[in-house]
């Protein structure tokens, strides 16, 4: 594994490093159900295994959920063929799209967006699998109290209920909301929890990232935020742990922007698009969408990251 400087930033801002310099994953030209690209993955350590559920955007327009192991995390072993595709509901007619995952109650639950038929008066909405070996999916069609009908996604559940709740994070655009659940079935009216800023990297809108990680000061919470010129860079926050609508710390710089060439060249240009992060002993690893075409990495000080969040806090 070989690192990459990342810093064009000011020399007091921190930032990821870029793993390998390169992406992890492409799509393989040969299987058409992901030759048009591989992105948002959803990646879990266990018992030594990695595991990663990703997006993959097929020639026929249509996104499917592929499968992929490693032994490291960073050299991965993909399947031939998709894990997940879409149901006969009509809700997914268009694809199953960017997942993100945890671990609650001895099963994975899988958020992502289904795309309707874009004639459809809402064509983006959360849905969440439930799986306990990646082979067998279960679905749950989520519906939210008083939420009139509108565009709905990036969805990401905490990694563990908070008073005996599920709590979800979703983007109404632009803003990111939050709810709450017994059953995973019926939501709470959300709440906004986060908007956009001043600051020219979130300008525009913004959307979950990577599902929360607690730490002693509170839900570590990675987000993407869009730029008027559309570049898609990351972000952190950390939310209160007990009342997650409450945002303690915020960077007011993105912790990654596009930079390298496979970041600022692709389906979509100039996009890093992160949806899972894995905790280890002194880093956090993000893994992200480059440009909506491939996968890749990178990785932070857990330390260095916490000491410098604390810095910004919100009033």
């Amino acid at each position: 594994m070989t690192l990459n400087d990342t810093s064009n930033q000011q020399d007091q801002q921190i930032c990821f490093t870029r793993i390998n310099g390169k992406p992890l994953i492409e799509p393989d030209p040969e299987l058409n159900w992901e030759a048009g690209g591989v992105f948002a993955p959803a990646v879990v350590l266990e018992n030594g295994k990695w595991k990663m559920l990703y997006r993959a955007f097929g020639k026929d327009g249509i996104s499917r959920i592929g499968y992929a192991e490693s032994d490291d995390g960073i050299d991965w072993n993909k399947d031939k063929k998709p894990r997940v595709i879409p149901d006969h509901t009509g809700l997914e007619y268009s694809g199953i799209e960017d997942p993100r995952i945890v671990h609650i109650d001895g099963r994975y639950l899988i958020s992502y967006t289904a795309y309707a038929k874009q004639e459809m008066p809402v064509q983006t909405r959360i849905r969440i699998l439930e799986t306990t070996d990646f082979h067998k999916f279960e679905h749950v069609t989520p519906s939210f109290e008083k939420q009139k009908p509108q565009n709905d996604k990036d969805g990401v559940l905490f990694s563990e209920k908070i008073n005996g709740l599920y709590y979800m994070l979703h983007r109404l655009e632009p803003n990111i909301q939050l709810s709450t659940s017994t059953d995973l079935k019926k939501w709470t009216k959300f709440s906004t929890v986060l908007k956009p800023t001043q600051n020219d990297w979130e300008s525009l809108k913004i959307g979950a990232g990577s599902p929360p990680i607690k730490t002693p000061i509170g839900w570590l919470f990675f987000y993407h935020g869009v730029s008027h010129d559309m570049k898609y860079s990351m972000g952190a926050a950390i939310l209160n742990l007990k009342a997650p609508t409450e945002v303690l710390y915020r960077l007011p710089y993105p912790l990654l922007s596009p930079g390298f060439k496979y970041e600022e060249a692709g389906v979509v240009p100039n996009v890093v698009f992160g949806t899972s992060v894995v905790e280890l002993i002194s880093n956090y690893y993000l893994y992200y969408g480059a440009a909506d075409d491939v996968i890749a990495a990178a990785l932070i000080d857990k330390s260095d990251l916490l000491k410098t969040i604390v810095k910004y806090p919100v009033n």
